[in-house]
């Protein structure tokens, strides 16, 4: 039993370090509010996507762990006295069973984020098509913008044509953050997959 309570240690500190990159990515994706320079957007970014790959990594990590407890519980079954419906036996299902909802918990975290990132996304660029246009764009206009790319070429066009300064750093920006969503979006979609 000693070796089964180490391995569930071991989990639960992987399970902290989730806990700790997912309140690392809603500080940084809240930062991102706040940022309008791209060089500065595009660092937060990165970190962000290094935050993100290493939560993939620590959830297959996870993964692969709970199952060997997994396995391990079925090896310890056929152990006198620890057959299925003992108290060994049921102890360590609810460990694991237990381990396995905080993990599944996490991910609805993560999926929660993605879906805040991806609504506030939106929100931005139908503020941006409504500060060009003075119209309120349909949802259809909305997803045909960000699935194309066009936000940021939209809103280009709209300065040029206004002859506004600060073009370059604003079209940047705006294509820092398409950008940045879409590969969050990605790999937090793959994080929830795996």
């Amino acid at each position: 039993m000693d070796k089964f309570f180490n391995d569930v240690e071991e989990i639960k500190e992987e399970l902290k370090e989730l806990e700790r990159l997912n309140q690392s990515l809603k500080r940084s994706h809240e930062k991102s509010k706040t940022l309008y320079h791209a060089n500065t957007f595009k660092d937060l970014r990165s970190t962000m996507d290094a935050d993100v790959a290493l939560t993939l990594k620590k959830t297959k990590l996870i993964k692969f762990k709970l199952e060997a407890l997994e396995r391990s519980n079925d090896a310890n079954r056929n152990l006198p006295g620890c057959g299925a419906g003992s108290s060994s036996d049921r102890t360590r299902t609810n460990v694991v069973n237990g381990l396995k909802k905080n993990l599944k918990d996490y991910m609805d975290s993560f999926s929660e984020l993605r879906h805040q990132i991806n609504s506030e996304y939106r929100e931005t660029v139908q503020r941006r098509y409504f500060t060009v246009t003075g119209e309120n764009p349909d949802d259809e206009t909305v997803d045909l913008l960000i699935s194309t790319g066009e936000s940021e070429n939209f809103l280009r066009k709209a300065i040029q044509e206004q002859g506004r300064g600060r073009i370059e750093d604003t079209i940047n920006e705006i294509k820092e953050r398409h950008s940045a969503v879409k590969e969050l979006e990605k790999n937090l979609k793959e994080l929830y997959k795996s």
